[in-house]
């Protein structure tokens, strides 16, 4: 037998061995994390995350309040509707000024709550920001809120098992001059492991709890602060 014809062989064997290795390894460290009691580390985390992963936040903020933030999305049928704008002549000039602003589906967007006020921020495909969008009280008290499931588009394909690492989200939807404009809110932070990290699974797992408690704090915090969000 040809001694190179073991070599591809040998690879493939070691690769289905670390890949068992590293299944097993993943469940024994997701044991590991509470998540409950990471819940009661919120205002902590808040603050860790404010001071380093998202400080950006900060800066687009201006020095204003950050009571809760998350991450968000713009949904294809609102592509859609803008589009079909367009083509239309923009008839609803309030909507078409908002919705020009929403052209980016694919890059990471934000929310912000900051006193009465909620703060939607674009970026480009270097994160830097590209639009900020502020809904006021007046907005917020006119809006509703609802549960939309998992948020799967946009990502391509994932594996079964990553499911759970995909963002639950609620669709705010607002009334703008007789007409609704819905974006999406994530209840966790968009994470993408560093790549010095990929064999740290604590470090992950650490992160991702983080982000999700979080995360999922702001509908929390909105609802409670605009009760007409609240879903019945």
């Amino acid at each position: 037998m040809n001694p190179l014809f073991l070599i591809p062989v040998a690879l493939l064997i070691a690769g289905v061995c670390f890949m068992i290795y590293m299944n097993k390894k993943h469940k024994a460290v997701k044991t590991e994390i509470d998540l409950d009691a990471e819940r009661t580390r919120y205002d902590v985390y808040k603050k860790e995350l404010l001071a380093d992963d998202f400080s950006q936040l900060k800066t687009w903020m201006k020095d204003k309040p950050i009571e809760a933030f998350t991450t968000g999305s713009i949904p294809q049928s609102l592509a859609n509707k803008i589009q079909e704008m367009a083509t239309e002549g923009l008839k609803n000039v309030a909507l078409s000024t908002v919705g020009l602003k929403l052209k980016n589906l694919e890059t990471d967007c934000f929310w912000v709550l900051s006193g009465n006020d909620l703060h939607f921020f674009i970026t480009n495909a270097l994160g830097a920001l590209e639009e900020h969008i502020v809904f006021d009280h007046f907005r917020i008290e006119e809006a509703k809120m609802q549960y939309a499931g998992v948020l799967k588009q946009h990502l391509g394909v994932y594996l079964k098992t990553s499911e759970e690492y995909l963002p639950q989200i609620h669709r705010l939807t607002f009334q703008i001059d007789g007409d609704t404009l819905s974006l999406e809110v994530h209840d966790r932070l968009s994470y993408v492991p560093d790549p010095t990290d990929i064999l740290n699974l604590k470090k992950q797992f650490l992160t991702r709890a983080k982000y999700q408690v979080v995360g999922e704090k702001f509908v929390e915090i909105v609802q409670d602060k605009f009760p007409n969000l609240k879903i019945v």
